[in-house]
């Protein structure tokens, strides 16, 4: 054992004879003469530094100069630091130690302080940063060149040498507030560590982590960055070879793959992107907690995962999205996508996918209140204005497909929508789907460019089974409608508010349908009953279904505002023709229709009623349906009396005609006379 012993006292020996010779070469060096060479080439960056101590020597755990209490800040405005650092460790190579140089190797920050604020206006702090830099550039290329003169140096005072490879951060903090939003974030514990950060160099590495958490966070985020890079030479790109980025917080997981260069031919041609890219949030939903944002779905199982594939090729005025795959939950879409920087900003998005249940990503329906005493009225909803302004100052071409789209309990198969927007100029050129057996299209116009919008739209069902429909947009427990039924409609509206634009519209609606059953109106019973009245016969003894078959059923309807004035119907039930017009009131929720009935034959159907009148045939009978949406049911139709009061009476007329013919005339024209005698004065 006495060899290790002696061994070790060797090595003891030998580090204190190279401590000795390093302290006396550290002597010799008065390292705080390059303190005037490193603020000179920080203003000549138009940043002013301020070293508050002495630079001083760091002999472990490697070999450093230290300086401590270093600021950064604007040349412009040195008293207003955007960078702080407790201390700066700065690695120095030993070999040129030997000849008296200082070349730096490795760069340690620690406990490093960056605030970043944004002022009402909306300018950021690191903007006096930026521009003085800019400023001070194009200053230096104001400058005629100059022929360099080697000055003598004397003894020991070679320049500054900068070859950095290595780069740590311990313990920073980023600070970043906005006063025009209203927000704050907080970057801390950032730990950064890189090497081999050499322009023209090998491959480095660069690791680095941190915590975020500030005003729209509801719980930190942490934040792992893993890259391979390199520099190209004069700083003139970027290689990564990979990037990837990971954020935690709790069960929120989310990750960013980025591989590719940023690059530019020289310092004054534009940046040129070149990056293929995959993302991904999986799971998705916890982010909503994260964010505090408050979002109840139909479905449990919705918002799981999200993900993003593309490659990413462009400057910075157009960047292209090509080919663009992104999947939400189990929904695929592919496409691409384009965005513009110009005057006007745009983008261009092409999308086609899979399935879609739009009903999973929508709050529940909210539950039915049990009946209670009727309150007081609430008061009128204020009007909401329009978003006018917002709806300006950019561009758009949105073309979007999918297979199939549930939503609002709505089934659209093949459903497409294009959608053009020019600087408040909404263009819908097409919007179609298969729906129930038929189909569906519209287009119209939205123009938000002037103080009051302006819109109009055409379109049409073909074919479409009514009854489905209903269920969705019109359920009701009462009223029933069933058949295929082809609409087509023309609206136009107008206004700043959306009262307004429900004030303005006016819109033409057609309806026809071969074949359409509407429960629980009997309209063969209303006639029966019309013509029991009349005749004074007996209303047949029978059960009368509780609907009506409407045969070629045309309707014409006109809409204003809240009113809807069908303003001519005309439609077969059995052997009779059906005639009306009539009003819906969308606002008190009402209905009031008054109908004509004429017999076209001497039954109203085979197990209907007779006519033995034939003055009662081909001549219609009045109808009167009227009622509220909730209580309509089949008492809701009822023979009109007023009309059929003036029709029996021209019927007794044309009786007592028929009957005393010429006498009856000729006693009439007896009493007129006397009554024009009786009322006659001189």
């Amino acid at each position: 054992m006495a060899w290790i012993k002696n061994t070790l006292i060797a090595l003891l020996i030998i580090i204190l004879l190279l401590a000795g010779a390093a302290a006396w070469l550290l002597t010799g060096i008065d390292i705080n003469r390059y303190k005037p060479q490193l603020e000179q080439a920080a203003a000549k960056q138009g940043i002013a530094l301020k070293l508050d101590g002495d630079i001083g020597w760091q002999l472990w755990p490697s070999l450093a100069l230290e300086l401590e209490g270093v600021q950064l800040a604007p040349l412009p405005a040195p008293d207003q630091p955007l960078v702080q650092a407790d201390k700066i460790a700065v690695g120095v190579a030993v070999m040129p130690l030997l000849k008296k140089r200082v070349e730096a190797e490795e760069i340690v920050l620690l406990g490093p302080r960056i605030d970043l604020t944004v002022d009402e206006s909306g300018k950021g702090n690191w903007e006096l940063l930026t521009d003085a830099m800019e400023a001070q550039r194009k200053a230096d290329a104001k400058e005629p060149p100059q022929l360099k003169v080697e000055e003598e140096k004397e003894p020991g005072a070679e320049e500054l040498k900068i070859a950095l490879e290595k780069l740590r951060i311990e313990d920073g903090v980023v600070n970043y507030s906005d006063a025009k939003a209203g927000t704050q974030y907080t970057l801390e514990k950032l730990h950064v560590s890189a090497d081999n950060l050499v322009p023209g160099g090998d491959v480095g590495q660069l690791e680095a982590s941190a915590e975020v958490a500030g005003s729209s966070l509801k719980q930190p985020v942490e934040l792992k960055m893993d890259s391979s890079l390199a520099l190209d030479e004069g700083l003139n790109g970027l290689r990564l070879q990979p990037f990837e980025l990971r954020a935690k917080s709790g069960e929120a997981a989310a990750r960013l793959y980025l591989r590719g260069h940023v690059r530019r031919t020289a310092p004054d041609q534009p940046w040129q992107l070149q990056l293929s890219m995959n993302a991904e949030a999986n799971p998705l939903r916890p982010w909503l907690d994260v964010t505090g944002t408050e979002l109840v779905t139909q479905s449990g199982s919705a918002l799981r995962k999200f993900s993003m594939e593309t490659n990413i090729e462009g400057t910075e005025k157009k960047i292209s999205l090509t080919p663009l795959q992104l999947q939400l939950d189990d929904t695929a879409f592919a496409g691409s996508a384009q965005f513009r920087n110009e005057d006007i900003p745009g983008i261009d998005l092409t999308l086609r996918g899979g399935a879609l249940v739009l009903d999973d990503y929508l709050p529940p329906p909210a539950p039915q209140e049990e009946e209670q005493q009727p309150e007081q009225e609430a008061p009128p909803a204020e009007p909401v204005e329009l978003p006018l302004t917002a709806m300006r100052g950019f561009n758009a071409n949105i073309e979007l497909a999918l297979e199939r789209l549930n939503a609002l309990e709505l089934q659209l198969d093949a459903p497409l929508l294009r959608l053009n927007i020019d600087n408040g100029l909404y263009q819908l050129q097409e919007l179609s789907a298969d729906i129930y057996d038929g189909e569906f299209s519209s287009n119209g116009q939205f123009n938000a460019r002037g103080q009051v919008a302006t819109a109009n739209m055409t379109g049409g069902l073909v074919g479409v089974e009514i009854s489905k429909v209903q269920q969705v947009l019109f359920p009701s427990d009462r009223v029933q409608v069933s058949g295929k039924s082809t609409v087509n409609w023309a609206a136009q509206t107008k206004g700043k508010t959306d009262q307004a634009l429900q004030k303005n519209l006016r819109a033409a609606v057609q309806v026809s349908s071969q074949q359409l059953a509407l429960a629980p109106f009997n309209l063969e019973k209303g006639m029966c009953q019309l013509v029991s009245f009349v005749e004074k016969t007996p209303l047949p003894d029978q059960d009368w279904p509780a609907q009506t078959r409407l045969q070629d059923l045309r309707v014409n309807i006109k809409v204003e505002g809240d009113q809807v004035k069908v303003q001519e119907i005309l439609a077969g039930v059995e052997n009779i023709a059906l005639t009306g017009d009539g009003e819906v009131n969308m606002e008190k929720a009402d209905f009031d229709f008054a109908l004509g009935l004429s017999l076209t034959g001497e039954r109203t159907s085979d197990s209907g009623c007779s006519v033995q009148n034939d003055r009662w045939r081909n001549r219609p009978l009045p109808l009167r349906c009227k009622g509220e949406f909730e209580t309509a049911g089949i008492g809701s139709c009822k023979p009109d009396t007023r009309r059929t009061d003036d029709l029996l009476r021209e019927e007794l007329k044309y009786k007592a005609e028929k009957k005393y013919g010429e006498k009856v005339e000729k006693k009439v024209d007896e009493l007129k006379e006397k009554f024009k005698g009786l009322f006659k004065r001189d």
